[in-house]
């Protein structure tokens, strides 16, 4: 029986068994109205008509203020899609949601490598422990699969995932839902595209830090510069054309040669953050085949790149400050000789530093990220 039928049951086919007692009802009051922000009232409509099931009732409760889930389709255009784990109410059980807003926050993105086979469970799990023992509030990720999308939901249930379209490989914005309030968003595709490539873009404010967060995966090769430095542009023409009260994060796998940024003309009020942070060395390379074994190529020739870029265009006036830019991944995934990708992972620590205009200041009284539905779509 689905829900909506188990929704229509009248109540005299209902039997008083079916209610717990009431110390437990008033305890499963509580929770509910501490999980949505909101009066014991409107938890016991929620919970009277769902058997006092909490999970269904918040569930329930999230899709009711946003009309279910969103997805953004243009005809035969990619798709974005926002998923929820159905973990939603323990994993918020043991989290605090707190409308003050944190003092830092932590950034990560990185290729996932999904499309390479070998090891790929043992790699994806590596790199979902090493996002939570990082205490990330924002990941992008890059060649995400279908395979590897489901294993990283499973295991990080504590995340919103905006995925920008869901079949063969594709990117992903991860939102941690007890510090990142989720606004909107949007899929900007790439028409010159050959490996359908496109720019996923959210909305998002932690406290007064209103965010623009751009994650892409841009044209691979050599052979596709003039295509990539085209989509570079439309990032960075993007990036200038988002409000001056918001931060705007651009990154990804961005395949970038430096002679690709000085053609696309990087904005002068956009910074790229392992400049930065410093231009340390040992940061620089972020697919390394001398270091990283993961590819093999032959000869005595072993290329290293900085494919992997963040970009920073700071908000008018500036709250937000780069502290940190470290790599990820740089050990073997455990049982296996291989890293957890071939590519290592970014990490950038931010603290907020300032105030924003209170003219501009980001709504901190919205339900967090979870308020923006509570079920996983079907493909």
């Amino acid at each position: 029986m689905t829900e909506r039928e188990e929704d229509v049951i009248s109540l005299d086919d209902e039997e008083e068994t079916n209610i717990p007692d009431v110390a437990t009802c008033q305890a499963l009051v509580e929770q509910f109205a501490s999980i949505t922000n909101t009066d014991e009232a409107c938890a016991q409509f929620y919970l009277q008509d769902r058997d006092w099931n909490l999970e269904r009732s918040v569930n329930a409760f999230f899709e009711a203020r946003t009309g279910g889930i969103k997805v953004l389709n243009d005809g035969d255009e990619p798709e974005v899609v926002v998923t929820f784990d159905s973990n939603l109410v323990s994993v918020l059980a043991g989290g605090t949601l707190s409308e003050e807003a944190p003092k830092n926050f932590r950034f990560i993105t990185w290729n996932v490598d999904g499309l390479d086979d070998k090891h790929l469970k043992k790699r994806t799990k590596t790199i979902a422990r090493i996002i939570e023992k990082e205490s990330a509030d924002i990941v992008f990720i890059q060649e995400l699969v279908p395979k590897t999308y489901s294993y990283l939901e499973d295991l990080l249930p504590q995340f919103v995932f905006v995925v920008g379209d869901t079949k063969e490989y594709f990117t992903a914005i991860l939102l941690r839902r007890t510090t990142v309030y989720f606004d909107g968003h949007n899929l900007i595709p790439f028409t010159n595209t050959c490996m359908g490539r496109n720019l996923l873009c959210v909305e998002a404010h932690i406290g007064d830090v209103k965010l623009n967060l751009m994650n892409s995966h841009l044209e691979s090769t050599a052979d596709y510069s003039k295509e990539r430095t085209e989509q570079l542009k439309i990032g960075f023409d993007k990036m200038k054309s988002c409000s001056p009260n918001s931060n705007v994060i651009f990154g990804g796998d961005l395949n970038l040669r430096d002679k690709e940024v000085i053609s696309a003309g990087l904005p002068s009020n956009c910074f790229d953050l392992w400049e930065a942070c410093g231009r340390r060395p040992e940061c620089k390379w972020t697919w390394d085949t001398e270091r990283n074994t993961n590819k093999q190529f032959p000869g005595r020739y072993k290329p290293k790149t900085r494919f992997d870029r963040v970009y920073l265009r700071p908000s008018d006036p500036p709250i937000i400050t780069p502290r940190h830019f470290g790599l990820l991944g740089l050990e073997k995934t455990s049982g296996t000789q291989s890293f957890p990708s071939d590519h290592w992972g970014v990490l950038i620590h931010f603290e907020v530093t300032g105030k924003a205009d209170k003219k501009s200041k980001a709504c901190s009284s919205d339900t967090p990220s979870t308020s923006q539905g509570s079920h996983r779509l079907k493909q």
